[in-house]
């Protein structure tokens, strides 16, 4: 047999103590440390305590009782305090139907009893083999899942700041580790504010590579231009060379003139962003062009309007809107219109934490998409320039 590692211990749990120290003698002799425990109570407290490589575990700790449940309870516990240890159930000779429970329970292998010494000490190798490669494979996954969930704040982390009377939150939930949802808020001269959200086709890491093109094509085109038009069609032509045919992008992308409050949008195939107006109407900024990806020579068009003090904005995916409860009842606008109405005196972070609550209570907190929601708001304090702009505007409509 292989050498093994320094410190290995295995945790010995039968009732009968000839057992417990006929297997202690046999894998003492072969440098393995072992721990011997008496009953189910006494394998937890020493599980706990000295955090075994392996577990040996007797099925009935009653001599009245075949029935195992002890055993199978043992084994679902220790299961609990450590997903990885290998776990042999012994069970009396003949008894496959109580060994088959006990896989099922999450035991990784059987033994009969009596047991043959080289049949014990090989599979007690292997599992212990199979165990450390387990363990060394799940230490790289929870660095590279680390390392993901960084790179994926880096891109879309949560932001809140507010520059000349202009409020600005967002934040966003991916589903699982990544996510495929995007947005993005930029103030690349004094003057304007850029923004935008997006969601990408594909979720899961494909999506996440995708929405980190689009982060690194956006921050930087951003500074180019003040025209989304422009901005748009710059990246659509960046990530089709980069990624091909088939990859189609939703996105709202927004300039907003910081003294005028004009803000000046294309919406690509994006669910139309909810505008609450400080009276408390509310309007939504339908698509003004299709889905990012087409590369499309005509049909590109944006629109303008002009944002009063009291305003605000709400720019959301499908995530929100499409979280499903119990009865397959999506959340939907409509919810969303009747809590932006409601919000007059909330700040933006308030705002944020309302609407996601009731997202994630309607879905019962299982999001089965990506999540991501924008709050954009026109303090009460608008210059009277873009007053006269605004009322200019809304008279000749």
């Amino acid at each position: 047999m292989t050498s093994t590692p320094d410190g290995t211990t295995i945790l010995i749990a039968d009732d009968q103590e000839h057992v417990r120290e006929a297997l202690a003698l046999l894998l003492r002799g072969h440098g393995y440390a072992v721990v011997l425990c008496a009953s189910p109570g006494e394998a937890l407290s020493a599980a706990r305590e000295h955090a075994p490589e392996l577990a040996l575990l007797d099925m009935n700790y009653q001599r009245d009782s075949t029935s195992g449940v002890e055993g199978l309870d043992l084994i679902q516990r220790l299961r609990e305090l450590d997903p990885t240890i290998p776990i042999i159930a012994l069970t009396a000779w003949g008894n496959v139907d109580l060994a088959v429970s006990a896989m099922k329970h999450g035991a990784s292998d059987f033994l009969e009893k009596p047991w043959r010494n080289d049949a014990l000490l090989e599979k007690v190798g292997t599992m212990l083999r199979r165990a450390a490669e387990l363990r060394s494979s799940q230490r790289v996954s929870d660095y590279e899942r680390q390392d993901a969930q960084q790179l994926q704040t880096r891109i879309v982390p949560q932001r809140h700041f507010v520059t000349h009377g202009v409020e600005l939150f967002g934040d966003s939930v991916p589903a699982g580790v990544l996510g495929g949802d995007y947005f993005g808020a930029w103030q690349p001269t004094p003057e304007v504010l850029h923004f935008c959200v997006a969601d990408v086709s594909g979720k899961g890491t494909p999506g996440a590579l995708i929405a980190a093109m689009l982060y690194a094509s956006l921050s930087t085109l951003c500074a180019s231009s003040n025209s989304p038009e422009i901005v748009l069609a710059q990246a659509e032509t960046i990530l089709r060379n980069q990624l091909g045919e088939g990859h189609y992008i939703t996105i709202f992308y927004g300039v907003l003139d910081l003294q005028s409050r004009v803000l000046h949008f294309v919406n690509a195939g994006h669910l139309p962003p909810i505008l609450r107006r400080r009276g408390g109407s509310i309007e939504s900024l339908a698509p003004t062009r299709p889905v990012l990806g087409f590369l499309l020579d005509t049909g590109f068009r944006s629109e303008r309007i002009v944002l009063g003090a009291g305003d605000r904005l709400l720019l959301y995916t499908d995530g929100v809107s499409e979280a499903t409860n119990a009865n397959g009842e999506e959340f939907g606008s409509e919810k969303l219109e009747m809590l932006m109405a409601t919000a007059d005196h909330q700040g933006l972070s308030e705002h944020y934490a309302q609407l996601m609550n009731n997202v994630r209570n309607h879905a019962a907190g299982k999001l089965t998409d990506d999540a991501t929601l924008l709050l954009i708001a026109i303090n009460e304090t608008v210059d009277a320039a873009a007053s006269r702009l605004a009322g200019q505007m809304r008279s000749s409509t």
